[in-house]
């Protein structure tokens, strides 16, 4: 890894990204924010990339969202890329993505916490959308999103106010997974990252399509979805090797077709 806005590590089929401008609290300005569209697009066509893990560098923040300071002269947002804010907000991704908040996840940082998979919080994070204290919208995922995942009344006081979530009344109200202390939350996870991982690709890639169409389409057409998706699966070749394996009580060798 070199010293750059966006840190890059692949290990064992997991992909660590981490938002490296811990002295702007890991805010995101243009060349950042093309940095991310740029790995996450390149993260999605690399075979070798089972996972991927979101997270910041420092303690104090995840991401504080847009950086103020980057708007242009007109005061125009320059950090929404083809794939949205981060090149994650606007992302359908095929990998799994875990969400590592090592620190506050606020305003454009919780909208990418939010287009992650799952989310691991240490104890001090705080989570809020607090657009409406400077004028602005949460509307690169946040304000779309955050009354899908969490009841509404709570959502709509979070939007309101823009005060902060604590990491337990996150996940007391289902916005996070887990919360951990400070040093525990990549090994956390990494712990989740790796038991995604030995998980058959085809099978995962199908499951988060079927989890993003569901709640937009009728249950019989949701239904009618996962009997195409199986009449695929079926078919392929991991599709015998996973019963085979689980008979033969040994590690199943994937081949991603």
């Amino acid at each position: 890894m070199s010293e750059k806005n966006v840190l890059t590590e692949l290990t064992d089929g997991v992909l660590i990204v981490t938002i490296n401008r811990n002295e702007r609290r890991n805010a995101l300005d243009p060349a950042t924010s093309a940095a991310m569209e740029e790995i996450l697009n390149g993260a999605e066509k690399n075979p070798e990339v089972r996972v991927i893990i979101l997270t910041g560098a420092g303690e104090r923040s995840f991401c504080a969202g847009e950086d103020l300071a980057a708007f242009d002269e007109a005061g125009e947002c320059q950090t929404v890329m083809e794939h949205g804010f981060g090149g994650m907000t606007a992302r359908v991704s095929s990998k799994p993505i875990i969400c590592a908040a090592n620190g506050t996840a606020v305003a454009g940082g919780l909208e990418i916490a939010l287009a992650c998979d799952l989310i691991v919080a240490a104890e001090h994070a705080r989570f809020g959308l607090s657009e409406v204290k400077v004028g602005l919208l949460a509307t690169t995922g946040g304000l779309a999103r955050l009354s899908r995942d969490i009841p509404r009344k709570i959502a709509m006081e979070m939007c309101l106010t823009g005060t902060l979530l604590s990491a337990e009344r996150a996940r007391e109200v289902g916005l996070v997974n887990y919360v951990v202390p400070k040093e525990q939350v990549m090994e956390k996870a990494l712990e989740l990252a790796h038991t995604i991982a030995n998980n058959a690709p085809i099978s995962l890639k199908l499951t988060k399509e079927i989890f993003h169409i569901a709640p937009q389409v009728s249950l019989e057409d949701a239904q009618r979805f996962c009997d195409r998706c199986w009449d695929y699966i079926e078919k392929t070749e991991d599709a015998k090797e996973g019963p085979e394996a689980f008979l033969e009580k040994r590690k199943p060798q994937w081949k991603g077709r």
